[in-house]
C-alpha cells in the first residue's frame, strides 16, 4: 500500500466509502419505501464507479472501455441521480417550477455550442415536465426519474460506440481524467446532466436550510442541509478548475464532496428519532 500513488488511494477510498454509503441508502430504501432513498443510492453508486474507474485507471493504465466507463458513471450520472433525489424529496410545486428551469439552464450549453439535437431534447424535456407540474404534479417525481433513466440510457449508448482518442488518456496518476479523448458532440452530453442535476441539488439543499432556520425546527437539520449543498458543489469546483490547469485538488475534491454528503445524511438521520414522520422527509 505504501507504494501507491495518492491519486490511486483517494479515488480508491471514495469508491469505498460511496459503495458503503449506496448500501446504507439502498437499505433505508427496503426498510421505509421512500424513493429518494433509491434515487441517491444509484447516483452513489455511480459516484463509487466512477472513482473506482480512477483508481484503476492510475494503478494499471487507461483503457478505452474503462474511459467510458468512468465517462457514463461519473460525468453523466452522479449529480443527475442525486439531483432527481432532491426532486422526490421536496413535492412542493414552486421547487417543481425550479426543477424546470434547470433543466432549460442545462441546455444552454448544448445550444451555445451548436449541438441542436440535445439542447432541443432539454427544452423538450423541460416541456414535457411543464405540462406534468401543472396537470398531474403528484407524478412530477416520477416523470422526472422516468426522463432521467430514458436519458441515460440514450447518453450511454452514445458513449459507448463513441470514438476514444487513446492518446489523450492519462498516461501516469499525475494525469486527472477528463472528457478530452471524446469528440464535441459526445462531451456535450455531460452539461444537461450536471449542470442541472447539481442545481436541483444544491437549491434542495438550500432551502431547507432556510425552511428550518426560519422555522426554528430541528436546527442540526441547517447543518446537514447546507453540508448536502456544499457536498455537491465541492466536486464540481474541483472538475472545472481541471479545465484551468488546476488539478491538484481534483481527487480530494470528490472524497471531501462525497463526506460532506454523507455528514450531512447522517446528521439529518440523528434528530429523527423524535419525530419519524420528520425524519421520513428528510433522512
Amino acid at each position: 500500500m505504501g507504494g501507491l500513488h495518492i491519486n490511486v488511494l483517494l479515488p480508491a477510498l471514495t469508491s469505498l466509502l460511496g459503495f458503503g454509503f449506496a448500501l446504507v441508502l439502498g437499505a433505508r430504501f427496503v426498510r421505509r419505501r421512500q424513493p429518494y432513498y433509491l434515487v441517491w443510492a444509484l447516483g452513489l453508486l455511480w459516484y463509487a464507479l466512477a472513482a473506482g474507474a480512477e483508481a484503476l485507471g492510475g494503478a494499471t493504465g487507461w483503457t478505452a472501455p474503462l474511459y467510458r466507463v468512468w465517462y457514463v458513471t461519473g460525468a453523466i450520472g452522479v449529480a443527475a441521480y442525486l439531483g432527481a433525489g432532491a426532486v422526490y424529496l421536496h413535492r412542493e410545486p414552486s421547487f417543481g417550477s425550479l426543477t424546470v428551469v434547470s433543466f432549460l439552464v442545462g441546455s444552454i450549453p448544448a445550444l451555445a455550442g451548436r449541438h441542436v439535437a440535445i439542447g432541443l431534447f432539454g427544452l423538450a424535456s423541460a416541456t414535457a415536465l411543464t405540462l406534468v407540474l401543472t396537470w398531474r404534479p403528484a407524478l412530477f417525481g416520477h416523470a422526472v426519474f422516468g426522463l432521467l433513466l430514458g436519458a441515460s440510457l440514450i447518453a450511454a449508448s452514445l458513449v459507448l460506440s463513441a470514438q476514444v482518442d487513446i492518446t489523450l488518456l492519462p498516461t501516469s496518476p499525475e494525469q486527472v481524467v477528463s472528457g478530452q479523448a471524446f469528440d464535441a458532440e459526445t462531451r456535450a452530453l455531460t452539461p444537461p446532466f450536471n449542470i442541472t442535476g447539481a442545481a436541483v441539488l444544491i437549491l434542495g439543499a438550500l432551502l431547507s436550510a432556510l425552511h428550518f432556520r426560519r422555522t426554528h425546527a430541528q436546527p442540526n437539520r441547517v447543518t446537514s442541509n447546507v453540508l448536502i449543498a456544499v457536498g455537491a458543489f465541492v466536486p464540481s469546483l474541483a472538475s472545472g478548475l481541471t479545465r484551468f490547469g488546476v488539478t491538484s485538488i481534483f481527487f480530494v475534491g470528490e472524497l471531501l464532496g462525497l463526506v460532506c454528503i454523507l455528514a450531512g445524511f447522517l446528521l439529518s438521520g440523528s434528530s429523527t428519532s423524535a419525530t419519524h414522520s420528520g425524519a421520513d422527509r428528510l433522512t
